[in-house]
């Protein structure tokens, strides 16, 4: 009988946070007593899909059925910093919740109730609808983030929009230069990767600017490896070559750009000597960067990483870089732009899509406090309760020291969703088993493509894994609030409502591919160079070229043994994600890599174990070697996704100061210090 049972295909897309957001189409067998989805073939006809996964989660599926997963509701029964529980039922969990609800709420105040979330699933739904149940509660919530919010902010002060050009013309055969900066592509996203080897191979020349050598760096006709941190000074350079010389695009800015004379008059001033010391880099070959960038002009795209901004004043990184192609003129034409989140370009139909999904008309606006300082934030004994969902803050965030220690108040109640244990279960007080992306409705707004994807969510074979949606409906149903609007629907019927709100072309996209793409592989935005600014023009201010803070000359000064710390995610996880299905990389979290020069002249042999430490930690690692990295610089892999690892994170290194705009992290400003033990 069962050979006659047909499976059930459905869209997903990977709603981890990550560049890729790959969609595929899952398989699943409804029937199945526990796993049900029996594979995801990535799409062959997605423009950036491509037919391929990242490596990080290639076999989704034993993610979804792995058996570490959560699969009941979990009460604690040992002290805080342990991951020890006693499952009790769902609706055990719920009345707990309830009851302590509504001791703070009426022992304190609703806004002492605080809701900390991320994109840990990028799903709109996921992240946004619990906002429902904390609007009518009057709760608090985090706003910004940890990752790209500082870029984003500081090139829509210039643009209007932090989206300005699309991945597709990386594969234009106008381009003919690609400048990739600040981003390991074939690392973090290997899909841009593959489109820049397409481009290689028709011709297109690559410049690559980061600190670590990567992989593309070995073919680059130039590759600069500055200090970290130094990427303004290098395009102030490149600035001033290029106005003495007299090679910007006089044209776009006298009719397109606010302020240009600022900008070159602005850049007729520096100190060359001081920006050769402080980038580690040449005259030689600060000037070959600029004479292709002038050979090119109007044929250069940008591919600029979320690296440059991860400082305190990462904004202006970002602003300065992005002028050397406003400078240019290197807009609104095909295989030339600055390309870095797209997300920008999905607003005029999101919008909408948030409006529902929040329903935030019918309550007061919420209280906030910056995702980024949550740990400070709650050192207040003004907040008593605490729920985390689609987060990992005992891993992810900066200053895990204050954090943990905020996070370890027997006064602070917290519940946290999630699918496994992780470093952030290990202070809650209830865990709330919750359900992966692909088992729930859900509409994914990428990172590197414009446009949409969707999830048709595929059943559960776990009755007490629940979504966020359903978890804060079930609560709201304990709070006896089920009168109200914002608790009557299903997660599918938002889904759906949803993609009604949607253009007519879009919502045919969505249920015929799975995707929905606003541009054709021609299309070039902002062709008619009219910025979503106030009057139509690029922006330009005096104090986007400034950038002083006390900090950036501790990260400039360096003492004996002293390295600038660099602590990207590893190329098998997506940061505090994945640990799961990875675990033979565990060791590497261990360790400590500097190049061999480095290793040598502090009087220490590789695999020797070490001391790290600066003002806000210390911990042992074990030494390695890596040569990709420039001399003066360190490396910890970021976000240590192992709940019960004996390594330390390397965010007890990092300082919960944030970037100037209070938006994201500054997880790059950092000096350690490595002595033999």
């Amino acid at each position: 009988m069962n050979k006659h049972i047909k499976n059930v295909k459905r869209y997903g897309t990977c709603s981890k946070d990550c560049y890729g957001s790959c969609v595929f189409m899952g398989e699943w067998n409804d029937q199945a007593p526990e796993k049900k989805l029996i594979i995801a073939k990535p799409l062959k006809n997605h423009p950036l899909t491509n037919g391929f996964f990242c490596p990080k989660l290639n076999h989704r599926e034993e993610l979804l059925y792995h058996p570490n997963r959560l699969k009941s509701a979990l009460l604690r029964s040992s002290p805080k910093a342990t991951n020890s529980f006693k499952p009790i039922s769902l609706d055990h969990a719920l009345n707990l919740i309830s009851e302590k609800l509504t001791t703070v709420n009426n022992k304190f105040d609703p806004s002492s109730i605080v809701a900390a979330f991320y994109a840990g699933n990028s799903g709109l739904i996921s992240q946004f609808s619990p906002n429902r149940f904390f609007g009518k509660l009057g709760a608090t919530i985090t706003t910004g983030g940890i990752c790209n919010e500082a870029g984003n902010h500081a090139l829509s002060q210039i643009f209007g929009n932090y989206s300005t050009t699309n991945p597709f013309q990386i594969n234009n055969p106008n381009n003919k230069l690609i400048v990739i900066w600040g981003s390991n592509l074939s690392d973090r996203n290997n899909h841009a990767y593959f489109l820049v080897q397409r481009a290689i191979e028709n011709g297109s020349t690559v410049v690559v600017v980061n600190p670590v050598k990567i992989k593309l760096a070995e073919n680059a006709f130039l590759h600069l490896q500055p200090f970290p941190g130094t990427d303004y000074l290098i395009a102030k350079y490149i600035m001033n070559k290029i106005v003495l010389a007299e090679k910007y695009d006089i044209d776009f800015l006298t009719h397109h750009v606010d302020n240009y004379k600022k900008l070159l008059n602005e850049v007729q001033k520096i100190d060359e000597s001081r920006i050769f010391h402080h980038t580690g880099l040449t005259r030689e070959t600060l000037d070959a960067f600029v004479e292709i960038l002038v050979r090119f002009k109007n044929k250069t795209l940008f591919i600029v990483g979320f690296g440059p901004q991860k400082y305190f004043y990462g904004g202006k990184n970002l602003k300065i870089i992005a002028l050397i192609q406003v400078l240019l003129g290197n807009f609104g034409k095909q295989g030339s732009g600055f390309l870095f989140s797209q997300s920008g370009f999905n607003k005029e139909f999101t919008d909408s899509l948030m409006s529902y999904i929040t329903l935030a008309h019918l309550y007061p606006p919420c209280n906030s406090i910056p995702l980024v300082t949550l740990g400070s934030s709650l050192d207040s004994d003004k907040f008593k309760m605490l729920f985390i969902y689609n987060l990992n803050p005992a891993s992810s965030l900066p200053n895990q020291t204050i954090l943990r220690n905020s996070l370890s108040r027997d006064d602070l109640f917290i519940v946290v969703l999630d699918m496994f244990l992780n470093e952030t279960t290990k202070f809650a007080d209830i865990i709330i088993p919750a359900k992966f992306d692909l088992e729930c409705d859900d509409i994914i707004p990428p990172y590197f493509t414009p446009g949409l994807s969707i999830n048709q969510g595929g059943p559960c074979p776990y009755p007490d894994c629940v979504s966020n949606y359903e978890f804060f409906q079930l609560l709201a149903k304990k709070k006896k609030w089920e009168g109200y609007k914002l608790f009557h629907e299903t997660q599918e019927e938002i889904f759906e409502r949803c993609v009604e709100l949607l253009p007519k072309e879009a919502q045919k996209s969505l249920k015929l591919h799975g995707y929905y793409i606003p541009f054709g592989i021609n299309d070039v935005p902002y062709k008619d160079l009219n910025f979503p600014t106030f009057n139509g023009k690029i922006q330009i201010q005096s104090s986007d070229l400034e950038i002083f803070d006390p900090e950036l000359d501790f990260l400039l000064h360096r003492n004996q043994n002293e390295f600038y710390l660099l602590s990207p995610a590893h190329k098998y996880f997506i940061h505090s994600q994945l640990g799961e299905v990875h675990k033979e990389f565990e060791n590497v979290f261990g360790k400590i890599f500097l190049n061999l020069y480095d290793i040598k002249s502090i009087g220490l042999e590789p695999n020797e174990k070490v001391l790290v430490s600066n003002k806000f930690n210390k911990a042992q690692f074990i030494l390695d070697q890596n040569n990709d990295l420039k001399s003066g610089t360190a490396l910890i892999n970021s976000g240590l996704p192992f709940a019960n690892s004996a390594y330390e994170n390397v965010n007890f290194f990092t300082p919960e100061k944030p970037e100037e705009s209070q938006l994201s992290g500054a997880y790059f400003s950092v000096i350690i210090k490595i002595s033999k033990i």
